[in-house]
């Protein structure tokens, strides 16, 4: 909590701003140490929700839900519900990871497509739609 409150009496002095109403104390920061939040100067309180029950991998959870949008843990739950009624879903994990990356937009999936196979490979647009290869191939 020190560092974070260093850094928040440093905030205010560089942008000449109150950051009062922000409050430091009651916050465990230890526990988002290198997990999900880089230079904390304060912590809020956000609203949390409960949709469910999902029924995923024959197993039925509640799904919290912080957020300050209206409607969306209720549009969630009438999603839980459309799966639990149709008998659930299963999961699949492909990879686990964290990605950050930029976002493109296409005008087609054929496009996106495109680009995928280009980052993995330079040589599919040559071989494509040139017919060769950088490598000749």
């Amino acid at each position: 909590m020190r560092a974070a409150s260093i850094r928040k009496e440093a905030l205010q002095r560089i942008t000449w701003k109150s950051l009062e109403g922000l409050p430091l104390e009651g916050f465990d920061y230890e526990s988002i140490l290198g997990q999900c939040c880089e230079m904390p100067v304060g912590y809020v309180q956000i609203p949390v929700g409960i949709a469910g029950p999902l029924l995923l991998d024959g197993r039925e959870y509640s799904v919290p839900m912080a957020t300050t949008e209206g409607c969306l843990v209720a549009s969630t739950n009438r999603g839980c519900k459309a799966i639990f009624v149709s008998g659930g879903a299963d999961s699949v994990l492909l990879r686990d990871g964290m990605t950050r990356a930029p976002v493109v937009r296409f005008s087609t999936a054929k496009r996106v497509a495109e680009l995928k196979f280009l980052v993995k490979d330079p040589n599919f647009i040559l071989r494509n739609w040139v017919g060769i290869g950088l490598w000749g191939g």
